[in-house]
């Protein structure tokens, strides 16, 4: 991360976690139907600027929650990150609101974006 220049704030995301992958915790708490409708496979994907276009609506009615669904899929997270992670204070907000940032931050830029998810 250190060989991206501090001025790209809006157009990165990351999600760290000791022993618990944050993209899984976040497939499980927005459920299979959600998931399906986020790029790539299991957070890895390359979208050029026109593919951020046509993806930035369905990631949106993904991230955007409200209410008692992203309060829901907040708990849901915390769970997965402190039952199977070593991350009870992890972020859920930051995880459903960063990578829909980078989306936005794509599209207003005319951008691509990358996603990709280690686990080790």
């Amino acid at each position: 991360m250190d060989q991206f220049s501090p001025d790209a704030e809006e157009g990165l995301f990351a999600a760290v976690a000791r022993k618990a992958s944050p993209f899984s915790a976040l497939a499980w708490a927005l459920g299979p139907d959600a998931v399906v409708r986020l790029p790539g496979w299991f957070g890895g994907f390359l979208l050029d600027a026109e593919q951020v276009r046509a993806q930035l609506a369905a990631a949106e009615v993904t991230l955007a929650l409200t209410g008692t669904r992203r309060r829901d899929v907040g708990d849901r997270i915390h769970v997965w990150m402190t039952g199977l992670g070593n991350e009870p204070d992890h972020d859920a907000d930051e995880l459903l609101g960063g990578p829909l940032r980078v989306f936005r931050h794509a599209v207003g830029t005319g951008q691509g974006v990358a996603g990709h998810a280690r686990w080790y």
